[in-house]
């Protein structure tokens, strides 16, 4: 199943700022709620773009554009109704180079459980959910573990600044710079002191990824 934004057809225009405000009217938007809560569904994205990732309560997702200059087209989703995981792709529509943007918002529900492959530049990850079953992100952004999350392991692979909430015990295993006050222990970097953790971070080789203490 395909799923993509309402077609329109915008009036041709030579001035930016109308071409801007055409952007911004364009409606971009769709979504599908749903989908099955019984089920894991992987999510992958791979774009020269950026990528906003967050959680809201409920099932499913919806997508939408970063509405802002760049040079990718629009989303939509391909979804599988075979297998488990279930694969949902999203890839760039055929879109005007007037119309392109830099990236996309994807809002994922928090009661499906989901995996996530994806590669983007310049991203932000707000992971904050009970069931995320495992993440493998490459690219470059920022990301950050909210106290909620319960998840499999998340492998990095680039350029990616890492915020913790306090309340969340993670171990993160590879090269990474971690605040001055996290356990250096034999399986990593562990970030409560009595050694526990709920959630495994795996850098890999030749990122370079740096840790902080959130909130």
């Amino acid at each position: 199943m395909i799923r993509r934004p309402p077609r329109s057809t915008p009036k041709p225009s030579s001035a930016a700022s109308d071409v801007y405000k055409r952007q911004n009217s364009f409606n971009a938007e769709f979504q599908n709620f749903e989908l099955n809560e019984d089920i894991d569904y992987l999510l992958s994205i791979d774009m020269d773009g950026s990528v906003n990732i967050d959680f809201f309560e409920g099932s499913g997702y919806k997508a939408d554009i970063i509405n802002l200059p760049g040079n990718i087209g629009f989303p939509e989703a391909i979804e599988s109704n075979l297998g488990n995981p279930r694969p949902i792709s999203m890839r760039e529509v055929t879109t005007d180079k007037l119309l392109k943007v830099s990236g996309w918002n994807i809002n994922l529900g928090n009661n499906t459980n989901w995996l996530l492959n994806i590669l983007s530049f310049d991203s932000t990850y707000y992971l904050d959910s009970p069931n995320l079953k495992s993440s493998n992100l490459i690219g470059t952004g920022e990301i950050f573990l909210g106290s909620n999350l319960s998840s499999g392991d998340i492998v990095l692979n680039g350029n990616f600044k890492v915020t913790v909430d306090k309340k969340l015990p993670i171990v993160v295993v590879g090269n990474a710079e971690v605040p001055a006050n996290w356990i250096n222990a034999t399986i990593g970097y562990l970030n409560q002191s009595n050694g526990s953790y709920d959630l495994k971070v795996i850098v890999e080789d030749g990122s370079a990824v740096i840790f902080e203490e959130g909130d």
